[in-house]
């Protein structure tokens, strides 16, 4: 599905409002939003395009990737083009991030993934996700 950049300004309030950081340090390749489009929760990453990507490349892209599906994967709702920026819109999915899963800031000695057999599951499930995306 392709969003109008317009509808993605709109739902994160000209990109001022929700606005995370992809991760916790500052060099950070992209910024996201958590957001609602068309009645679902979303999170919107901005990604600066390395190549020129034209509106059928794009169609055809999430084309293929939109056939992929798999537990260990968020599903891709859809894009949008801006100039030189892609906006990627995902599927909100409530819990934990994989790293507050295993260190948490607050209290550095705990952890929900709390023995190694839960932590080698995530590793597991994570590779199975990478090789059917690269195999799918």
């Amino acid at each position: 599905m392709i969003y109008d950049t317009s509808e993605i300004s709109s739902s994160t309030n000209n990109f001022l409002s929700h606005r995370l950081s992809s991760s916790s340090t500052s060099t950070s390749t992209s910024t996201s939003w958590r957001c609602t489009l068309r009645d679902k929760d979303a999170f919107v990453f901005q990604r600066k395009s390395r190549t020129p990507i034209d509106l059928p490349d794009l169609q055809q892209s999430l084309s293929l990737i939109s056939r992929s599906h798999h537990t260990s994967l968020i599903k891709l709702l859809g894009a949008s083009l801006s100039g030189s920026y892609v906006y990627l819109v995902y599927e909100f999915v409530d819990g934990a991030n994989l790293a507050d899963c295993l260190r948490n800031p607050n209290n550095p000695s705990f952890t929900v993934l709390s023995s190694w057999l839960s932590r080698l599951q995530i590793a597991t499930d994570l590779a199975h996700g990478l090789d059917y995306i690269h195999h799918c």
